[in-house]
């Protein structure tokens, strides 16, 4: 008797180690490469949750495993910018970096408080042979609460979101609440692991709407009423009027396109007068960033016809 209870009790407690708990948010980001291969991630938060691995939430630390070829996707807790001189092959198209993460998972779950001075950055790690990638995410609807509204992804390394890329495919970010599907042609940022294999990089953060000031929003400059943009909804060219207020010697703008993609990168001055030429690029969104000194004073979606 004793013995069975004891066998009893054995299982019920492997039994609630083996069984994953269900944390209190949790949504997925699916990846597809250009030849269909795919894998998926999951992400989430729980106020249980830690910064490490949790088995409770079916967390597996997999960093010792190599990457699937061609194509596999992991998460992990860090990454460094190896020193410039030791950078192979390094240029303004791709930055080569380290790994310096204490794990790899498919799953991560945290405890992130969204309102906090900090923002909890997530590294997201590929093996890639075909690319683009295709990224959607699931239950995207619950990106338009407040505490989650700034939540993103891009492959602009943290630090340098918005107002300072650091090459030359560097996309916008993609706000979640916006969007369930992105496309990246190029991940800049990537590293060479322990296989000799090429893992590039992707950014993710949870972000509040208080929290856009960690990443540059909210040095924003209130001047919308001294800049004007016409025509918009435009044909081929955009005119942007400044303020006599303004230094134009220090502008300078940015344009993307829908999926992210830079297209153009200042503009022909003329007196206090911006032009943007896009005749020969498709029609569609496209969105403008305008810098004063390298500080963001005016954003606009532009809408070519």
């Amino acid at each position: 008797m004793k013995t069975k209870i004891i066998l009893t009790i054995i299982f019920a407690v492997s039994m609630q180690f083996s069984i994953a708990q269900n944390p209190e948010f949790k949504f997925y980001l699916a990846f597809e490469d250009s030849a269909g291969n795919k894998d998926t991630i999951w992400l989430g938060y729980d106020s249980s949750a830690t910064l490490g691995i949790d088995v409770l939430f079916g967390e597996e630390n997999i960093k010792g495993i190599p990457f699937n070829e061609p194509f596999e996707v992991r998460i992990s807790n860090d990454w460094f910018f190896m020193p410039y001189d030791t950078l192979p092959n390094a240029s303004d198209t791709f930055s080569y970096c380290s790994d310096g993460s204490l794990y790899h998972t498919k799953t991560q779950i945290y405890n992130f408080n969204p309102y906090s001075s900090g923002i909890s950055q997530i590294y997201i790690n590929i093996l890639c042979k075909n690319f683009p990638i295709t990224v959607r995410c699931g239950n995207s609807y619950n990106f338009l609460s407040d505490s989650l509204y700034g939540t993103l992804l891009t492959n602009w390394f943290p630090g340098g979101w918005f107002d300072s890329p650091g090459t030359m495919y560097d996309q916008w970010p993609t706000f979640l609440r916006e969007t369930d599907t992105t496309i990246f042609n190029v991940l800049p940022y990537r590293y060479i692991d322990a296989n000799n294999d090429t893992i590039s990089l992707l950014f993710f953060a949870f972000l509040s709407k208080e929290q856009w000031n960690i990443i540059g929003i909210d040095q924003f400059i209130p001047q919308t009423k001294l800049i004007d943009i016409f025509p918009n909804p435009f044909k081929d060219k955009i005119i942007i009027t400044l303020s006599s207020d303004i230094n134009i010697s220090e502008i300078n703008l940015m344009v993307y396109n829908s999926i992210g993609q830079k297209i153009l990168y200042n503009s022909n001055l003329k007196n206090n007068q911006l032009i943007i030429d896009l005749a020969d690029e498709p029609n569609g969104l496209y969105y403008l960033i305008i810098r004063d000194n390298n500080k963001i004073i005016r954003t606009e979606k532009l809408i070519k016809f």
